[in-house]
C-alpha cells in the first residue's frame, strides 16, 4: 500500500469527511482539505479520483508520499 494525500480546494465539513471514510480528511487553512490515506495500488486511485469528480469536486494536487 502507497501513502497519498489528495488536496482539494474546499474547507473540511462533516460532509466532505464522511464522503470519503477510508481517508483522513485534515483541514489546511479555511479554504483547503486534504485527504490522507493509503490506497492499494493505481486502481484504487483511480477510483477514488471518479468518486471526487462524479461529486464535482475540483482536485488541486495528488501526492505520494515516498
Amino acid at each position: 500500500m502507497k501513502r497519498y494525500e489528495i488536496r482539494l480546494p474546499y474547507a473540511l465539513s462533516d460532509t466532505l469527511a464522511a464522503a470519503f471514510p477510508e481517508m483522513d480528511a485534515v483541514p489546511l487553512g479555511p479554504k483547503t482539505t486534504i485527504l490522507v490515506g493509503e490506497l492499494r495500488d493505481q486502481s484504487e486511485l483511480h477510483g477514488m479520483i471518479a468518486r471526487l469528480s462524479e461529486l464535482g469536486l475540483e482536485i488541486t494536487e495528488v501526492r505520494q508520499d515516498a
